[in-house]
């Protein structure tokens, strides 16, 4: 079998995002799947295709993904003309103030990698202020778990 190719792409100001990004890929590991965990700012946009499944995270600003992930989405657009995407595997995940902020902020990126992009995304998860980071890291590592069982499909 030969190994798929995991992108675990984040934005982190404060290092929540950050730690949720790491915990994902640890629950990816596995022999047949290669992980690449990378900040947003660093990303080769012409790369996307090349992964099979596409993980993106980013803090909740009023709402809304930081302008460091929202960069990354609207340079997505040169892959979207030929479907470059088109059913990949994608997940999403975010850490925020508040529920709904952070409930928003998931939507805007499944409509991006979703609607627009027609990627399978398996619904995201939420770090809200004031959890322990032992709870969303277990969270994290499971969601990772489910994003290989969603490839396998």
């Amino acid at each position: 079998m030969t190994s798929k190719r995991v992108l675990v792409l984040y934005y982190s100001g404060s290092g929540n995002t950050r730690k949720m990004a790491k915990a994902i890929a640890e629950g990816m590991r596995s022999t047949a799947v290669e992980i690449t965990l990378e900040e947003a700012e660093r990303l080769d946009i012409s790369s996307l295709p090349n992964y099979d499944i596409i993980v993106m995270g980013s803090p909740t600003y009023f709402s809304n993904v930081s302008w460091q992930m929202k960069k990354v989405i609207d340079e997505s657009i040169v892959h979207y003309g030929g479907g470059k995407l088109k059913g990949k595997v994608a997940g999403i995940f975010t850490s925020a103030g508040t529920s709904r902020d952070g409930k928003d902020c998931l939507k805007m990126l499944e409509l991006a990698l979703g609607f627009h992009h027609k990627m399978k995304v398996v619904e995201g998860i939420l770090r809200v202020d004031g959890e322990s980071d032992r709870e969303v890291e277990k969270r994290c590592q499971e969601y990772g778990k489910r994003l290989l069982k969603e490839m396998e499909r």
